[in-house]
């Protein structure tokens, strides 16, 4: 049987994988425990629940899909993918595997700004995600942390719920582009330089403190630093990585055969319901390259005459 390796174990691969498995391709899921999905407290957006879910509890219907069509959850860490003649030996830290395809959905580690107790407040008034958390700060005092197009283009996006917004460079200069300076400035946005120093708040976040001791006070901090994608692996197949991003065209795929990238890891706007899409895409794809020459697309057949 040919087998896939989906390297990484969030929404985006665990949905290319059930659709690999249920096309009778052996899928290998590598899932080394780590994801942003799996620190969300609770997502609103996500189409079928209208209640909310948790990352964790996402996850985890996740998995009992992918599994429940043969999928395979490997609780190993990818440090290597190499070229084994026409196919792909995966290695971990454990151990070594050899497939035919390769999907990599790793997503993306936010990177933290530089203040005391953040991770504290996460999931408590600190987000990395304007599209997915502004709505709990309807008419409230936010601020976002960061210097550049990034952090410019979220205050402007968080002016839609709020008209309380401010940017906090944590001591660097404002290099964001002129257009969007004059945006900012337009608007109102405070652009606030000073060194950061500790957060403050009993149980959620009410205030940000520089480090002068003056007290911001807020209810939600977004983080705006960009992130660090899991592009390693792909340059280790010569895939083109744009910064943290992969590069893929538009079906997924990269110009290495057979393999694909899909999620976060390739940039866009980093939500779970475009990064399942995108899961599925690449795994549609894959599996019709993987068919070869014996697949046959009727869509692509010229149309004849009856």
């Amino acid at each position: 049987m040919s087998g896939v390796a989906i390297i990484g174990g969030g929404p985006t691969g665990l949905n290319a994988a059930i659709y690999t498995a249920r096309a009778d391709k052996r899928t290998l899921v590598f899932d080394d425990g780590g994801g942003t999905t799996r620190d969300v407290d609770t997502m609103e957006n996500v189409y079928g629940f209208p209640e909310g879910v948790t990352g964790p509890e996402l996850v985890d219907l996740g998995r009992e899909h992918a599994r429940k069509y043969g999928a395979e959850i490997v609780e190993e860490e990818v440090v290597r993918i190499e070229p084994e003649g026409e196919r792909y030996r995966v290695e971990t830290t454990v151990d070594e595997y050899v497939v035919d395809g390769v999907v990599i959905a790793t997503g993306a580690d936010y990177e933290r700004p530089a203040i005391a107790d953040v991770e504290a407040y996460e999931g408590h008034g600190v987000s990395y995600c304007v599209e997915c958390d502004a709505y709990f700060y309807r008419d409230s005092p936010v601020a976002v942390v960061g210097n550049d197009n990034y952090a410019a283009t979220e205050a402007l996006m968080l002016l839609d719920y709020t008209d309380d917004v401010r940017i906090l460079t944590n001591g660097s200069s404002f290099e964001a582009g002129e257009e969007l300076k004059e945006r900012v400035d337009d608007a109102g946005i405070p652009v606030i330089t000073d060194d950061l120093d500790r957060l403050t708040g009993e149980e959620v976040l009410e205030a940000v403190v520089t480090k002068a001791g003056d007290e911001i006070p807020v209810d939600g901090l977004f983080v705006a630093l960009g992130t660090a994608g899991g592009t390693d692996l792909a340059e280790m197949l010569g895939v083109p990585v744009d910064g943290d991003d992969i590069v893929t065209d538009p079906d997924q795929s990269t110009p290495v055969d057979r393999v694909y990238a899909a999620g976060d890891v390739t940039g866009g706007h980093q939500q779970i319901a475009t990064s399942v899409g995108e899961g599925a895409r690449a795994a549609i794809n894959l599996l019709e390259e993987l068919r070869g020459a014996d697949y046959i697309d009727y869509k692509k057949l010229d149309s004849q005459p009856a």
